[in-house]
């Protein structure tokens, strides 16, 4: 937070602070970042962020879905940083608990396993390598949502989706 390229942004009234020589971050996916927020998580819902950044699907669940708890995964140190500090920033601390490293191996180790309502997948070109942690995260009795980002021609949106449907069973 003391470096000179230190900035802050501010999205749908929720902070984000981020190094920008460091990490990215995107303006272009707010549209998807403001539905996850307010449309897709729910009061109580308790959720598994895979690729968390900076905090782009963590904040909007707490601070516009109401959501319980979420899980909140990251590798970049940088990220990390940056994620810790707008958790502390929007003052939801109590809601989010961040591991560091590998999601997949993150999840197992602090036993996310049938916990989660919903998990976001915000990686990009795919987050394939992520699906079958993200699977065993959902809760057995009545499963959940997966928001799963990936590049797809728009020509190929429908065969994409049966494609993931199929991989998914």
């Amino acid at each position: 937070p003391k470096s000179p390229t230190w900035i802050r942004v501010t999205e749908q009234g929720i902070k984000q602070s981020f190094d920008l020589t460091k990490v990215m971050f995107s303006r272009g996916n707010i549209s998807e970042k403001i539905r996850f927020g307010k449309e897709s998580v729910r009061e109580g819902d308790v959720v598994l962020d895979m690729y968390a950044g900076i905090g782009y699907y963590t904040l909007p669940a707490v601070i516009h879905g109401k959501a319980a708890k979420v899980y909140a995964c990251e590798w970049n140190e940088h990220a990390v940083q940056a994620l810790r500090f707008n958790v502390q920033d929007n003052k939801i601390q109590d809601k989010v608990e961040i591991f560091v490293g590998d999601c997949r191996k993150s999840a197992q180790k602090h036993n996310i396993v049938g916990l989660v309502d919903r998990v976001s997948l915000g990686l990009l070109p795919s987050s394939e390598g992520g699906w079958r942690t993200a699977v065993r995260a959902l809760k057995v009795s009545t499963g959940g949502w997966l928001h799963v980002h990936a590049n797809v021609p728009a020509q190929e949106m429908e065969s994409w989706t049966l494609w993931l449907c199929h991989t998914l069973k």
